[in-house]
């Protein structure tokens, strides 16, 4: 059966003038949304956060095509990729990844999600990797009343298969009125549904934008999302289910106490080539 959690209602939280971001943790959806550790909901306008280390799971940037700006992203592997409105790009970090990410210089505001994705246990000591996914491979799927956009849905990221140690599936889903949609969710996956623009019901279950709502399935199985009046989009992340502990210090997110230890000491001595 379809386990669903309660609506959740985000707080906006902000970081000057440059970034703010609606919060989506896995807390707060009772960990059921695993292998979802979070999403942000953001906007931003200029260089905010400097670059960071990552460590044990996936941090994706997928950019709203509607977004007036795209990023750019350097990392210590030495890549330097720039993420244009309706593109992903996908850092696996694996063992250690330090990162940084900022709009283009005087373009404009750029939105979007940030969405971190854990790694089963047995890969989070694996070589870190970075997947660009440009707007153009963005899959694009339709039915009556609804279009899609499906960034990633496997392994498969970009032009690299077995880019991932576990399928995940990032779909942004626009809803035209008294339409509806049928989830396809396979056995043992879990994730999340965020409202990203009007109003959507699941069942009796009504949320409103800027809500989510958490699932996961023991069967296979759709769940169905329909509209009222008005037109709505949503975004849906979902994913094999890890069943895993998270130890977390800061952006470290690991299966185990050692693991974490190491890397912290791995993350000590990476920096950004110049």
């Amino acid at each position: 059966m379809i386990r669903f959690t309660s609506v959740y209602t985000p707080t906006q939280m902000r970081h000057g003038a440059e970034f703010a971001a609606r919060q989506y943790p896995r807390q707060a959806f009772g960990n059921l949304i695993d292998p979802v550790i979070n999403i942000d909901w953001f906007e931003m306008n200029a260089p905010t956060f400097p670059p960071h280390p990552h460590a044990g799971f996936s941090a994706v940037t997928y950019l709203f095509a509607d977004s007036p700006n795209g990023f750019i992203n350097r990392d210590s592997l030495g890549d330097v990729q720039p993420i244009h409105p309706g593109g992903l790009h996908w850092s696996r970090a694996s063992r250690g990844l330090m990162h940084e990410e900022f709009p283009v210089p005087e373009a404009g505001l750029v939105h979007g999600l940030q969405i971190f994705i854990n790694l089963p246990a047995a890969s989070q000591a694996d070589p870190a990797a970075a997947f660009s996914v440009p707007a153009a491979m963005v899959k694009s799927l339709s039915g009556k009343g609804w279009e899609s956009r499906v960034a990633v849905d496997g392994t498969t990221v970009g032009e690299i298969a077995g880019a991932l140690p576990s399928p995940v599936r990032i779909e942004e889903i626009s809803l035209a009125p008294s339409a509806m949609r049928d989830i396809d969710i396979p056995a043992g996956w879990g994730g999340i549904v965020v409202v990203l623009e009007g109003d959507v019901s699941i069942g009796d279950v009504t949320l409103a934008a800027t809500q989510a709502i958490g699932f996961a399935t023991d069967v296979e199985g759709p769940f169905r999302i329909a509209t009222g009046a008005g037109q709505a989009r949503i975004a849906v992340v979902s994913g094999a289910q890890l069943k895993q502990p998270i130890y977390a210090q800061g952006p470290l997110m690991l299966a185990s106490h050692e693991a974490l230890e190491e890397a912290r000491r791995r993350v000590a001595s990476l920096s950004l080539p110049a």
